[in-house]
């Protein structure tokens, strides 16, 4: 019985490290995230409502969304899937009004530059690589806008405005800046950024394609 036992431990042993041996010799290749109007579309969808989360071995991507906004939520998802090549998950959420989107990966903080963690805790700006490209910052400005910005009625004034709210300083002082460098008279408050021309606002909705859920 003992040198059985020994026996099925030896065996379990080698197909351990056979398999072992061949997780060094095929090691799973990832996505190369390059850089593109869609990586940037994400980026600003991260810098909204998104956060990556390390584990001991894998990290995670997620985003948080109203599950009314099922036609962005559908949108986001095909995004990831094509950056990535994994299909994310979709998580409700029990009694509240949220979804999460997301993939399992390893080393996404990495690829994607996006810092590990809790938003707060960092000075958070858009990268140089978007904001020297008209086309990829849009892009990130959409993203952003389609998840911390409004498209509202100004209830004082009658006036339409587009507005951006986010706790982060650093994060609104770009957004400003970006805004600016694109022809809009972009104001700045204690916690958001707002367009309220109503020319301006017509452009920035036709420049991003905005879509109001």
């Amino acid at each position: 019985i003992k040198s059985e036992g020994l026996a099925k431990i030896a065996e379990a042993r080698r197909k351990n490290n056979n398999f072992l041996a061949w997780q060094k010799a095929n090691p799973v290749k990832y996505a190369v995230l390059k850089e593109s109007e869609k990586l940037a579309e994400l980026y600003g969808t991260m810098l909204g409502d998104g956060c990556v989360e390390r584990f001991s071995r894998t990290e995670k991507l997620s985003i948080a969304f109203n599950s009314k906004e099922t036609e962005h939520i559908s949108y986001v998802v095909n995004l990831i899937e094509k950056l990535f090549r994994k299909k994310p998950f979709i998580r409700k959420m029990i009694n509240v009004n949220c979804v999460y989107v997301g993939i399992y990966q390893k080393n996404i903080s990495e690829r994607l530059k996006f810092p590990l963690g809790k938003k707060q805790k960092y000075s958070l700006i858009i990268p140089s690589w978007i904001k020297n490209n008209k086309r990829y910052l849009i892009a990130c400005l959409k993203g952003l806008f389609e998840t911390d910005g409004d498209w509202v009625i100004d209830k004082n004034y009658g006036t339409n405005v587009i507005k951006f709210t986010n706790i982060i300083g650093s994060l609104l002082d770009d957004v400003q800046k970006c805004l600016i460098s694109l022809g809009f008279s972009a104001n700045r408050g204690k916690k958001r950024v707002t367009i309220s021309k109503s020319k301006e606002v017509e452009k920035f909705v036709n420049l991003i394609k905005f879509r109001q859920y």
